[in-house]
């Protein structure tokens, strides 16, 4: 399960996102006959990126759900498991964070193209 996961989320962070994805869309007057598919296109776009947004939100949270429930239990075992299972979901949740900002793919990219 933990190979699993760890795949999805580099899987996740290779998906580049732009810097301006997070900007809210101001239509100022009345938008003109071109405007209106650009527009409706743009927020088409950041609809789907709230989502992915959302289902990204909730694989990192299941990701760190039985971290911390090993670290409230009882057994000695369980709790060192846990700190040996937080490093690796720490890295994970690093590599996520830049993915989705951006960082990964600027640093892949200048890996790539020089």
């Amino acid at each position: 399960m933990r190979t699993f996961v760890l795949i999805l989320v580099i899987l996740l962070a290779a998906i580049p996102v732009s810097a301006n994805a997070h900007q809210n869309i101001q239509i100022q007057g009345p938008p003109a006959a071109d405007n209106t598919n650009s527009t409706a296109i743009s927020a088409i776009v950041q609809r789907a990126f709230d989502i992915i947004a959302g289902v990204s939100g909730l694989i990192i949270a299941i990701l760190w759900i039985p971290i911390a429930i090993g670290y409230f239990s009882k057994d000695l075992d369980r709790k060192a498991d846990a700190k040996e299972r937080t490093k690796d979901a720490l890295i994970g949740t690093v590599i996520f964070v830049m993915a989705v900002s951006g960082v990964l793919y600027a640093v892949i990219h200048y890996i790539v193209a020089g």
